[in-house]
């Protein structure tokens, strides 16, 4: 007889998709409400400084979307944690700006050094690129639930998602598929009209845009579970996550057969 603790579990990928939409739905006037009131402000801002021959101005613009879009990702990862801590979202928009706004900084430099290293490995025969950026797929929820710093978010995404960044990718995959999709159209309409083009594109970018980040607080949600964790119950925005007791699976096995596990679990 041999007593082991359950392995990693494999994720879901229907379950990721299935448990996004019902979030998606949840929370989908707050999503766009959080959305809009970081959008608006930061698009006026990056306008203003839009002046010819000024890369200073332009840089800052830059800097300026770039914490925008994290702003974002993070009050989403929020949304997301506050869902899968009780099933409903009792946070309003306030609130989960509020708690995110320390955040905004580190996230910054986490967008930074990530996306430097992405790119750098995308450089080196585009395989390097894609492993980083599946190793670091979860290190923005890492760092907005369990506040961790930079360098302790990409290390935290690490080990959630050994044994699963094959999925990951099927998830991206499937995500990207409908990116092209809907680009398409986009580009479709454009060719009717230049206005049609535009409200599409902004049309997408709202749409597509929460729904990714969501995709991704779920992912790291369901790779927390696949190792013994859950969001604390009722903890809202919060209450991080906690260990849930280890169940032992007693199983009778063959002393004399060593088992190394499949590649993939390795992966």
């Amino acid at each position: 007889m041999n007593t082991a603790p359950n392995p990693v579990g494999h994720l879901d990928i229907g379950g990721v998709f299935s448990r996004t939409g019902d979030i998606y739905k949840i929370s989908f006037g707050t999503i766009w409400l959080v959305a809009l009131a970081i959008a608006i402000p930061i698009a006026i801002i990056r306008g203003l400084l839009e002046i010819p021959d000024s890369w200073f101005l332009s840089l800052i613009g830059l800097i300026v979307g770039v914490l925008g879009s994290v702003w974002i990702s993070g009050s989403l990862v929020k949304v997301v944690q506050d869902v899968e801590s009780d099933g409903t979202l009792d946070a309003g928009v306030g609130e989960i700006l509020k708690v995110v706004t320390p955040l905004l900084m580190p996230l910054f430099f986490l967008f930074v050094v990530v996306t430097f290293l992405v790119y750098v490995g995308l450089i080196f025969f585009i395989i390097p690129g894609i492993f980083l950026a599946l190793i670091w797929s979860v290190s923005v929820p890492a760092m907005v639930v369990e506040g961790q710093g930079v360098f302790g978010a990409m290390g935290r995404s690490k080990d959630l998602t050994k044994g699963n960044r094959w999925r990951i990718l099927g998830v991206a995959v499937v995500v990207f598929i409908a990116y092209l999709v809907v680009a398409a159209v986009i580009y479709l309409l454009a060719l009717i009209t230049p206005f049609l083009g535009i409200i599409g594109g902004i049309a997408a970018i709202v749409i597509l845009y929460p729904y990714v980040a969501i995709i991704i607080g779920v992912l790291y949600f369901r790779l927390v579970e696949s190792q013994g964790g859950a969001a604390v119950a009722g903890g809202g925005l919060t209450g991080g996550i906690e260990e849930v007791e280890e169940v032992e699976v007693v199983e009778e096995v063959d002393q004399d057969i060593q088992d190394p596990g499949s590649p993939e679990d390795r992966l």
